[in-house]
């Protein structure tokens, strides 16, 4: 994943084709009785989604942003950085996450035919003060709250290619089966998705080693591959959970378990594990954008997708 080699006149184009049919209706129906007082939008919301993605990918201030917007897409469309900081606190993180499934959805319908497994992990991305973690040990980093804990559905294929199909996020330290559960039936009621996935393996930790989360997998038509937790005082006594023992035992699959983690890597690294905000409810945005890069990135289009000059020449 390179983000900042992305294209992002290019993006602006996939997020105007997004809100024209979702987006839109999606803000819609989140918003039913809102007020028409006050001043109508001046700069639309593909706009600000396409700016929010220049800003985690090249790692901007607001200022920074600003400045660099009005370079690529001139004065007339590009909001200062006070207008664009307040709508950011106005968009829904749904919106980013339905997004996120927008993308998906096209992937899997191109990929579908080649998908393996799913694996289920969650991860966390810091926010607001940086440096505590730095310096706490033990317990201590457990009473820093200021994360954003996200659980994320990861795909991948025969050919070693891999996105993210869903990601649910919470608070720091949140429960990750019950984000887990939720993302489950939410993979119930996708009709297409749901067709295309039914019978694949999806593979999760210890974390959710659960009865009733390796119950409503296998509801959905999923088959569980969930490690189990066992020692010598305490056995395996549920039958569900038994199965899945076996099923891991059956054959070598599992030991695939870890590639998520390269997705979370691959992201961290490229896009950074730290968010410049205070604010949860903008940290949870710049976290939403950064898996959404990544499958903007994994796309079919991506040939059109790429810069055709380094934008690196904007900010000297």
């Amino acid at each position: 994943m390179k983000a900042k080699k992305l294209n992002f006149n290019k993006i602006l184009k996939l997020t105007k084709r997004y809100m024209h049919r979702r987006g839109q209706a999606l803000i819609e129906y989140l918003y039913p009785f809102k007020t028409k007082r006050g001043r109508p939008k001046k700069y639309p919301d593909e706009i600000i989604l396409t700016l929010l993605f220049l800003q985690v990918a090249w790692k901007l201030s607001f200022r920074e942003l600003e400045f660099m917007s009005v370079q690529v897409f001139g004065r007339e469309t590009s909001p200062d950085f006070s207008t664009y900081y307040y709508r950011l606190k106005k968009l829904p993180p749904y919106l980013l996450i339905d997004f996120l499934n927008f993308i998906s959805r096209r992937l899997l319908g191109k990929y579908h035919k080649e998908v393996k497994f799913l694996v289920i992990d969650g991860t966390g991305f810091k926010y607001d003060e940086l440096y505590p973690l730095k310096v706490l040990r033990g317990t201590e980093i457990k009473k820093v709250k200021s994360h954003v804990k996200a659980v994320v559905l990861s795909i991948h294929l025969e050919n070693g290619k891999r996105f993210v199909l869903t990601v649910l996020l919470g608070q720091s330290y949140a429960y990750e089966v019950k984000s887990g559960e939720e993302i489950v039936r939410w993979l119930g009621s996708r009709g297409f998705t749901l067709n295309v996935l039914r019978g694949k393996p999806i593979l999760g930790n210890k974390a959710y080693d659960s009865v009733r989360f390796i119950e409503l997998v296998k509801s959905v038509g999923l088959r569980p591959y969930i490690k189990v937790k066992e020692n010598f005082r305490n056995s395996i006594r549920s039958e569900v959970r038994l199965r899945a023992k076996r099923l891991i035992e059956s054959n070598k699959l599992y030991r695939f378990r870890g590639l998520i983690e390269g997705i979370f890597g691959e992201i961290k690294n490229d896009v950074g594990s730290y968010e410049r905000t205070k604010n949860f409810h903008i940290a949870q945005l710049f976290v939403l954008a950064k898996f959404c890069l990544f499958n903007i990135w994994v796309l079919p289009l991506v040939f059109w997708i790429f810069q055709t000059a380094s934008m690196s020449r904007i900010l000297l």
